[in-house]
């Protein structure tokens, strides 16, 4: 083969491997991006499910005697709450900056403020029976998400399939 042949085919595909990559990058880009955040918005999921187990099983302790839901006082109910909050500063759902438990503890008093409910419904949607509360808890996730969402030029932004409001439920028999 002639070597000036061999010689323009290489200068001909010189660049092709650089715009290829060019190509290909902002789509491995994305979706590494959707991993992260579909296991950050998992990770928030798994600790208000444990945050509401916690709050169920303080229920229970400090229930004693209670065999309803009228009977529980308003400073039973506190303190769940204050379990609840304790539980989820334990986990790192909160951003990156925010470093100890205490700082953990006072960003979600103050920022996000996860609401807890401890009444006598089910976590599945069916009929609530006697006996049996549950613990539920809500946080507002679009408004303190751990990664922040991203805006392409021509697509838009990629965070209309994250949840608004994640929570997590648990029931304790009295």
């Amino acid at each position: 083969m002639n070597p000036q042949i061999k010689l323009n085919r290489g200068r001909r595909q010189a660049g092709a491997a650089v715009i290829e990559f060019a190509f290909v990058l902002p789509i491995f880009v994305l979706i590494l991006y959707g991993m992260v955040t579909f296991g950050s918005v998992l990770y928030t999921q798994m600790a208000l499910s444990r945050a509401a187990s916690d709050g169920a099983r303080a229920l229970g302790l400090a229930s004693g005697s209670t065999t309803s839901y009228a009977s529980i006082t308003e400073s039973v109910k506190d303190s769940i709450k204050l379990e609840v909050v304790n539980s989820l500063s334990s986990s790192i759902i909160a951003p990156a900056g925010i470093g100890d438990y205490a700082a953990r503890r006072t960003w979600l008093e103050q920022t996000v403020l996860p609401t807890v409910v401890v009444d006598n419904g089910s976590c599945g949607g069916g009929e609530a029976s006697a006996g049996l509360l549950r613990v539920r808890v809500s946080y507002p996730y679009s408004s303190a998400r751990i990664l922040p969402s991203i805006t392409l030029p021509i697509v838009g932004g990629f965070d209309s399939w994250m949840p608004q409001t994640l929570s997590g439920c648990a029931i304790v028999q009295l």
